[in-house]
């Protein structure tokens, strides 16, 4: 409750500081503007990658439809790029921001406020630095989404703008989030960038060239240009088959942990799946366990990202604590071609409908092979 009122009285501040005049650093938001925009205006030169996607599956009584968070058809969401000689980047989470104390649209994903209080806008958008000069080309991965704290926003937010930079006229840098988790610096290397990727040498920078790489999609929703880009760049880090064993992906720390988290992984053990905590590997063991899995399990979380290598035909169960539904994994689960089943927890407890899934005499691990787990 009190972080709450917090949070609230933080937003009405920042209402109230925009109207505020600017004097020496300090320069608070004065509201947003829109690259799209400015691009079919042809005030800032640039390119169409696709002005939007289409929708993906929202089966009824699907977690997709349950949610209500059209995380199907999230569109139109144009795929585009700009390019600007005056951008000042600002804050952790290098957002962009121009001469008249606007932030890109675009950049936050049209969000209007903060997140949240740790969302660095409290003071980082409000005093300002003196802007420290980059000479050269640059694009940035660093959001208010992919901003190092979780491996979903990351992989999906934050390294799929790369399929806008290979359409750029020019080899850019790359400024990465100040936060430095393994997995984005694994991640960059993994994909050859490691020598023109740096996070950025202050909270303010300007760019002699910056270009803007958008979104390929709101966070969470169906992304096909994401999801297809990403196969195609890890496919080497990938098993051809899924010969392996069945992976259930627990979670442990942080939130919605069940109470039976015990004895759920060890019904899921002795049906011959191997416990995966995702958090003690590195990206390229993750990318392989998925890939080699016959069936995937595992409770709703960033460790469930690695549905994106799993092969086309394999049976996914996720498991969901109540009252919680979001339904990013159904929609990479689904427009991967994989047997998506969605479970709900009674109670946070291993239910009567859990054991009956594992149960089942056989589970149908791939095209035409079947395995008996009892």
């Amino acid at each position: 409750m009190l972080k709450t009122l917090i949070y609230r009285g933080t937003l009405l501040l920042d209402r109230v500081l925009s109207c505020l005049p600017s004097i020496g650093r300090f320069r608070p938001l004065r509201g947003s503007f829109s690259a799209w925009e400015l691009l079919q205006k042809g005030e800032l030169k640039g390119g169409i990658i696709a002005e939007k996607q289409n929708p993906g599956p929202c089966p009824n009584g699907s977690v997709t439809d349950l949610a209500r968070m059209q995380q199907h058809d999230h569109q139109p969401w144009p795929v585009f790029w700009v390019r600007s000689d005056q951008a000042r980047l600002v804050g952790k989470m290098l957002h962009w921001r121009n001469s008249d104390e606007r932030i890109c649209s675009e950049g936050v994903f049209h969000m209007k406020h903060r997140r949240g209080l740790s969302e660095d806008r409290y003071l980082a958008q409000i005093i300002v630095s003196r802007p420290q000069h980059l000479p050269g080309a640059w694009t940035s991965l660093a959001s208010n989404w992919a901003d190092g704290r979780n491996y979903f926003h990351w992989i999906l937010d934050g390294l799929t703008r790369l399929h806008v930079r290979e359409k750029l006229p020019e080899e850019t840098r790359i400024l990465l989030p100040t936060r430095q988790p393994s997995y984005i610096a694994e991640t960059i290397d993994m994909l050859g960038l490691s020598h023109m990727a740096q996070t950025s040498p202050s909270h303010c920078v300007q760019p002699e060239r910056y270009y803007f790489c958008s979104p390929s999609s709101m966070t969470g929703v169906h992304n096909p240009i994401g999801f297809d880009w990403l196969r195609e760049k890890f496919a080497q880090y990938r098993s051809p088959k899924p010969n392996g064993k069945p992976i259930f992906l627990t979670r442990r720390g942080g939130t919605r942990v069940p109470k039976d988290l015990d004895l759920i992984e060890k019904a899921f053990s002795n049906h011959g799946y191997e416990i995966i905590n995702c958090g003690l590997l590195s990206v390229r063991e993750q990318i392989l366990k998925a890939s080699l899995a016959p069936a995937i399990a595992g409770f709703h979380g960033a460790a469930m990202t690695n549905l994106l290598w799993a092969h086309p035909g394999t049976p996914v169960l996720e498991l969901f604590q109540p009252p919680y539904l979001n339904a990013c994994y159904e929609q990479i689960a689904l427009a991967g071609g994989m047997k998506y089943t969605p479970h709900i927890l009674e109670k946070e407890q291993l239910d009567e409908k859990l054991m009956n899934w594992l149960n089942n005499d056989y589970i149908e691990l791939h095209s035409q092979l079947k395995i008996k787990l009892q």
